[in-house]
């Protein structure tokens, strides 16, 4: 299987040219991909997370391996107003955009894994300041070692998939948590293009949803996929001269017939608490043997009461509720008080609209040709950190140190790809039981959202105080 290498900023090829006219293509580089700070809300600022949960690093290795340039875009780049020209004459450099294939090595963390960003200090807790350059620390979701040519076309189609899916993830473990052991279910896809919606499946189940509706992610890559029925089947069933009471529970009687007590009706098509229809619907067509309801309307306390209350009356105790319909965590936290069983969550998981940046992913050069070098950016906050690093996970928090160091703790960043190609992390756990254990790990004060504060060993302070001091 192959995928466009087109993905990618038209400044990433224009700015090639000249790199490539000095010879700069081939030198080995660096790159970090990394978000600065965890989220904020766009309304008032506030931070909006109190972690990020990393999903991506499956799908961006799959990205790299199978990315090309093939002769259609080729020919389309050649015939571009502005770097058309520069193509045609250097046949050479589009030789080498056709032959084009990734190689190098890969660092990440293992998918699922609880990364933290923000200011950058010492190991007292000390916010670095050297002469007005305050940098932020981070543990990446990669570190790429490769040549500056490929260096500049994975960066765009990298960051794509690192802000979306791990935006996703880190929402959904948001919701997980706040659903306080009950499932959450994850409906978003008709919210997002269809491909970006299987990612948004695959992310949403690495943050810990117990199941998805999107039936590519189950077949593509196993996640659990589950449903129960839309308002289209129960009005399909309509007929003229027949009162829908009747048309409802004939297809409640059908569903049921087919599924059994595993099937979930959907009662809210006409009316939930109808003397003939929705629950009372339900109930009658399957025996009181059904297995659950779901509820996309008039949700609140008091009506899952009511609901609960009636189907316990009508001899279904067993039967699940399932509510849905415009949730996030804030609304999931006042419906605990109700005897509620399971959520569904589409918009607010895939959108993340409380902080619609996500997590806010940039990529930097660390390393040039074996120089370390960071942006300084004085006095905007943007300062980065250089060289090829790795974090150390400890009791009480991350330290940043450089990539041949030994500290204490837990090194997150393990090798991801070398010369035979991408290492998937396949071996137990999986990705949403590491983050489960991983979360339940941390202290109360990492799980809220807040600004964090990230440590960087000694020798890495060094560093960037020569570096800064050098500029």
């Amino acid at each position: 299987m192959t995928t466009a290498a087109t993905h990618i900023d038209l400044y990433q090829l224009t700015s090639l040219v000249p790199h490539w006219d000095v010879g700069l293509a081939g030198k080995r580089g660096v790159m970090s991909f990394f978000s600065r700070r965890l989220p904020k809300r766009e309304a008032d600022g506030q931070p909006a997370r109190g972690f990020l949960v990393w999903a991506g690093r499956r799908r961006a290795l799959e990205w790299l391996k199978d990315a090309r340039f093939d002769e259609a875009a080729l020919d389309a780049l050649q015939a571009h107003a502005l770097l058309g020209p520069a193509l045609r004459a250097r046949p050479a450099l589009v030789q080498a955009l056709r032959d084009w294939r990734f190689s190098g090595r890969v660092w990440s963390p293992a998918e699922g894994t609880p990364l933290f960003a923000g200011v950058a200090t010492d190991l007292q807790g000390v916010q670095l300041d050297i002469d007005g350059v305050r940098p932020n620390a981070q543990c990446p979701y990669l570190v790429v070692e490769c040549d500056l040519l490929t260096a500049k076309l994975i960066e765009t189609p990298l960051l794509s998939i690192i802000n979306h899916m791990s935006m996703v993830a880190t929402k959904a473990a948001c919701v997980v948590r706040a659903a306080e052991g009950r499932p959450v279910l994850e409906f978003g896809q008709r919210r997002t293009h269809p491909e970006a919606a299987v990612d948004a499946a695959y992310a949403a189940w690495v943050g810990g949803v117990a199941a998805t509706s999107n039936v590519a992610a189950y077949v593509r890559y196993g996640v659990p996929v589950a449903g129960t029925m839309d308002h289209f089947a129960v009005q399909a069933w309509e007929r003229d001269g027949v009162p829908r009471h009747v048309t409802e529970r004939a297809f409640f009687e059908h569903f049921f017939g087919i599924y059994g007590p595993a099937a979930t009706l959907l009662v809210d098509t006409y009316d939930t608490f109808g003397e003939e229809t929705g629950l009372r619907a339900a109930v009658a067509a399957t025996g009181g043997r059904l297995g659950g309801v779901r509820i996309d309307s008039g949700v609140t306390v008091e009506n899952i009461r009511r609901a609960r209350a009636l189907l316990d009356s009508l001899g279904a105790p067993q039967a699940k509720i399932t509510v849905s319909g415009g949730l996030d965590e804030a609304v999931i936290k006042t419906l605990n008080a109700s005897p509620v069983d399971a959520y569904g969550v589409g918009e607010r998981i895939v959108t993340s609209s409380d902080a619609p940046v996500g997590v806010g992913a940039v990529a930097k050069l660390a390393e040039v040709d074996g120089r370390p070098t960071m942006k300084l950016s004085r006095g905007s906050g943007k300062a980065t950190l250089p060289g090829r690093v790795q974090v150390f996970r400890q009791p009480g928090g991350d330290v940043v140190g450089l990539y041949d160091e030994d500290l204490a703790g837990e090194p997150l960043l393990k090798l991801a790809w070398d010369a035979q190609g991408p290492i998937h992390d396949d071996s137990p756990p999986s990705p949403p039981e590491r983050l489960r254990a991983a979360l339940a790990a941390l202290p109360a004060e990492a799980l809220v959202p807040r600004e964090a504060r990230v440590a960087v060993s000694p020798r890495l302070q060094d560093l960037i105080t020569t570096l800064v001091r050098s500029a």
